[in-house]
Order: C-alpha cells, then structure tokens, then sequence
C-alpha cells in the first residue's frame, strides 16, 4: 500500500469515529512491508488514532525494530503465531527452512529482552499452530517453548495451542493438512440467525484501496463493497451504498452467501455475549447501528 493511501485511509477512518487500528486483519505477514516501521510513526504521531496492533510470525523483524517497540505507545496489542513447537514440526508445518526458525528463536530472545522496559496494554499473545493432537498440556519442552513459557510466567503473556482451524471457505481441505493432522473447521455447521456483528465492527481496506465489508475473509468477492479511489470511506460505510445494504439485508433474511455461510468466526447481532465482555468495545442496539449508518455529505452529522 502506497504511503498516501495508508494516510488517507487512516484520516478517513478517524473523521468516522474510528480509533483502533489492525495492520494485519485477514492474512499477510507486517514486517514484510519494507515500510512498516514508517506506518508506526504514522499511527503513533496521527491525533484520533487510540491504539493499532497486528499479528506477525515473528521471522521477519530485525532486531532493531524489535527493541524499538518500547517508543511506541499506542503499539498496545502484539499476537505471534508460532507454527510449529520444535525445528522438526516447523519445518513440517511450513515448508521453510530451519533458518526460519533459528531466526525466530533469536527474535523472541530479543523480545524478551525487551519487555522489562515495555507493556503491551493489550497483551502480549502467543498462538501455537502445530501438529495435530498436541494441545497446552501435552506441549513438549523445545527450545521455542521454553522462551514462551519465560516470557508467560515474567510478563504475563498469553499462550495458546490452536487445535482447529477454518477450512476459508472449502479453500483448505482435509487432504491439504493430514500430513500434520490438523483438523478444519466447517462453518456450514453453525447455526445462523441475523447479521454477523463483524460487518459493523471489522470493515477491511485492501492496498489497492478495496473495502470490504468484514476482515475475516473475502475468498470469492462476496463482501467487497467499494473502493476508495472511486468513494470516500464515509460513502462506502453507509446504508446508502446498495453494496453494503444488500449484505446486511439478506444476512437480517437468513441469506448468506457461501463465504460467509462457511464462516467459523461468524457471530450473531441476537448474540449477547459480545456485548458482556470487553469495555474497550462499546455495543450499540442494531437500529442505533443503522441510523449511524445513514450518512449524509458531512461525517460531522453523523457523530
């Protein structure tokens, strides 16, 4: 993504009330963008933005970087996923070379080294993706997880084993994993009844300026709803735009399309449990959600 469209989006976004930022919203990998560390200074110097964070599988970042996370404070939320818990299993899960892994070994002892001098408001995450039947229990002692175990005990981070995974949509089959015995989430399964609260909550814009009605995944198309270059955000994120209307209408039918009816991570407006949990995140009623979503020419009128 071009540095202008990055400042753009990101200006747009916080004339619309929106104060928190995910670099990594569906799939790619942050620090294989030559530029990142100019995103950061970015978010970090913009009036409106709050907080951002990203995934990352923790290979790519020098160690410059890596200890410059202390000057970064609205940096407040940063999830690892490890793929594999041994050289071997890295290495079956990944397709890399050892290399690879050597380098996110001394990533996370640098990390370590770090964190005495910085918190992460909104935690530090580690998830495990490895090979099928291992889960927090079973979980051997290796070189990676003996770093993770340290970093957990001394600076309360978070550490999960992934024991499922989604299958985005008949993309990844059964046959693609059962060398590593992973098994795959189908969404079909899910009951469904209304509009999923990610397409209020999570909007994505893609580096060419795509907008999409929800981060979790858009394997056919079904949830692009605009571009930047032909509307501003303000446009795009309205019930004016037919695009958008037409997702949120048929969801409220119990019409889904095929993206979203495989969906694991699908959860309903009727859902209590998202509005019981996290402060951080203010739950509004739907109709409260649609008249914010009648805009006019001016996003002021809408505040």
């Amino acid at each position: 993504m071009s540095k202008e469209l990055f400042a753009n989006i990101v200006g747009q976004a916080v004339k619309l009330g929106f104060s928190n930022f995910w670099l990594t919203p569906m799939l790619g990998e942050v620090f294989a963008d030559p530029n990142c560390e100019e995103r950061f200074c970015f978010l970090e110097q913009t009036s409106g933005v709050q907080t951002y964070g990203f995934y990352t599988n923790f290979i790519l970042p020098r160690e410059k970087t890596i200890r410059g996370f202390s000057k970064l404070t609205k940096f407040t939320a940063l999830h690892i996923s490890i793929y594999g818990h041994d050289r071997e299993s890295f290495q079956q899960v990944t397709r890399k070379p050892p290399l690879q892994y050597d380098r996110l070994l001394k990533n996370l002892s640098t990390l370590e080294e770090t964190l005495a001098e910085r918190v992460f408001p909104g935690g530090l995450h580690f998830s495990i993706r490895t090979l099928g039947g291992t889960n927090i229990r079973n979980l051997p002692e290796t070189d990676v997880t003996r770093r993770l175990r340290r970093i957990v005990d001394r600076y309360g981070a978070t550490i999960m084993v992934a024991d499922v995974y989604d299958s985005w949509g008949g993309t990844v089959t059964p046959e693609d994993v059962r060398e590593v015995g992973i098994k795959l989430t189908d969404g079909n399964g899910i009951y469904m009844h209304g509009a999923c609260i990610l397409l209020f909550s999570s909007p994505q814009v893609t580096s060419d300026g795509t907008v999409h009605a929800c981060a979790c995944r858009d394997v056919d198309g079904s949830l692009t709803i605009g571009n930047l270059w032909d509307e501003p955000l303000v446009k795009i994120l309205s019930m004016s735009n037919p695009a958008y209307r037409q997702i949120i209408e048929s969801q409220q039918n119990s019409i889904y399309s095929s993206n979203c009816r495989s969906c694991s991570m699908y959860r309903s407006i009727y859902d209590h449990r998202p509005a019981g949990g996290d402060s951080k995140f203010k739950s509004i009623r739907f109709h409260e959600a649609l008249e914010l979503m009648e805009v006019g020419d001016d996003p002021a009128e809408n505040n």
